[in-house]
């Protein structure tokens, strides 16, 4: 039986522009590793799908009141994600 802290290693090819935003990440929220900024956007993206299935809208609310949708699923996120762009970054 595997022990609950068993980890697999995986190797991922990243352009040298979405590297270069996941070091920028990792220092912006002070993680320990890359692998850390990797795991805890796993469970966010985990969380925001299950939420998005079950009709949830996600907004980014400026501290002046400015709203703005997030699309983090579906065609257009799909999209962002080719340009290697942030996703709901003006």
């Amino acid at each position: 039986m595997p022990k609950q802290n068993d980890k697999v290693r995986i190797t991922l090819d990243l352009s040298r522009k979405f590297y270069e935003r996941l070091e920028e990440l990792e220092s912006l929220v002070g993680a320990e590793s890359k692998a850390v900024v990797v795991r805890q956007a796993l469970q966010l993206y985990e969380y925001v799908a299950q939420k998005a299935s079950e009709g949830y809208i996600f907004r980014a609310v400026g501290r002046d009141g400015r709203e703005q949708d997030i699309v983090f699923l579906g065609p257009m996120a799909q999209a962002e994600d080719r340009a290697e762009e942030p996703v709901g970054v003006d």
